[in-house]
């Protein structure tokens, strides 16, 4: 008789509001972790009694949302982890048993490397928007406790370690457009105002065009973010960048509807920024 796989040494927190659409396939997907930690900032469906019958072991902690640096910093430093190795996985996250095989082997055996960055594919109407979401777009998810903290950055957060990290070849399925195209605008309209912020500060920030050609993709990622600040006509000059030079094209009609969306989400940066200036404006008379 076969024997069976053992858990994989790992605590896996899933950070879930609202999320019964997804929370079944994200913690089937992660079966063999040994522990898993769900931090919850409010969800008033049945999100929460979905895991627990998926994951009856799933520890379930609350917390209001703030931002997501501030939610993942908190998860770390309030949850216990059982394991000195965490994956942070977003409720529309679906693990490859191939990222798993490979967090596994990484684990065992990791060196001095301190976290790994991960990819997802992002998925829009049944289909992999390969090329339109500019794949591959790399975010440190997994870390060794105690040598990664986050900080906000835009919408989103930035990593701050001292310690080297890695990339891992596999991902994650990324259903971000799962609860419809409405809750994503309604989404990405909040984060377009945290966007603003950014951009502002982007402008400020010097340059270095080696940047964008550096071997490392987080590098070049950030160096095309303060181009992208300083360029004008913005929803215009992405939308181009995407799905032409990027060959968004390729994805099909999904991929020129994606493309759409992030033109709108684009338009509403572009007037956020020129409602900025003249509220600047009016302090100063």
């Amino acid at each position: 008789m076969a024997l069976a796989t053992p858990p994989i040494p790992l605590t896996a927190i899933v950070l879930t509001q609202d999320e019964a659409i997804n929370i079944e396939p994200c913690l089937r997907a992660m079966a063999r972790i040994d522990d898993i930690v769900i931090v919850d900032s409010g969800s008033t469906d049945n999100t929460l009694d979905l895991a627990r019958t998926v994951r009856p072991d799933a520890r379930i902690f609350h917390h209001p949302f703030q931002d997501f640096g501030d939610q993942r910093n908190w998860a770390l430093d309030c949850t216990e982890p059982r394991h000195p190795w965490i994956l942070f996985v977003d409720a529309d996250e679906y693990c490859d048993p191939e990222l798993l095989d490979e967090i596994a082997a990484f684990i065992r055996n990791p060196g001095s490397m301190v976290g790994g960055f991960i990819a997802g594919r992002n998925y829009f109407l049944g289909r992999w928007l390969k090329y339109s979401t500019m794949y591959p777009s790399y975010q440190l998810r997994l870390l060794r406790h105690g040598q990664v903290r986050y900080r906000k950055e835009g919408h989103g957060q930035r990593e701050v370690t001292d310690g080297p990290l890695c990339y891992f070849h596999a991902g994650w399925r990324h259903e971000g457009l799962s609860k419809g195209v409405a809750q994503w605008i309604a989404r990405h309209n909040r984060y377009s105002t945290d966007e603003v912020a950014l951009i502002l500060r982007l402008r400020g920030e010097s340059l270095s065009w080696r940047e964008l050609i550096d071997r490392d993709p987080i590098m070049r990622r950030r160096a095309l973010k303060r181009v992208g600040a300083k360029l004008p006509f913005r929803p215009l000059t992405r939308f181009l960048y995407a799905y032409g030079i990027r060959k968004g094209f390729l994805d099909g009609y999904p991929g020129l509807l994606y493309g759409l969306l992030r033109v709108a989400h684009d338009i509403h940066i572009t007037v956020k920024l020129g409602e900025q200036r003249y509220l600047a404006q009016l302090k100063k008379r």
